[in-house]
């Protein structure tokens, strides 16, 4: 699935990404991800650029992969929130670190959305 820019068309009054900076939302039946344009700055990638899940997970080591797989898996699950702090290669080549909060939502007792916050920590 692809990116949806949070951007122009589609974009409702009262979006509650629209005032997070770095603000993202993943739907768990199409993998289907939105962004807010701190996100896109984040990865270093272009606002406009179609991207699938795929193609950003990628973007982590090795290592913050592996641990965004088990906890993502584990929340998604027991319908926990988390927060990890992961690393990502952005496409410039920079080591970033990246603070990645998220929760679930539920309908009818079925876990259908993840949603958060990433945050760049490099310099903490």
């Amino acid at each position: 699935m692809l990116i949806q820019p949070l951007l122009g068309k589609g974009l409702r009054a009262g979006d509650p990404l629209i005032p997070l900076p770095a603000a993202w939302e993943c739907d768990l039946a199409t993998n289907a991800l939105r962004w807010s344009p701190g996100v896109y700055d984040l990865f270093g990638v272009p606002r406009s650029e179609p991207l699938s899940r795929d193609d950003v997970v990628a973007m982590y080591t090795p290592e913050s992969r592996a641990m965004l797989a088990r906890v993502r898996n584990r929340a998604v699950a027991e319908g926990a929130s988390f927060t990890i702090d992961v690393a990502i290669r952005r496409r410039d080549g920079a080591l970033r670190k990246m603070r990645l909060t998220a929760d679930v939502e539920f309908e009818n007792g079925r876990p259908v959305r993840l949603y958060g916050t990433k945050q760049d920590v490099t310099d903490e």
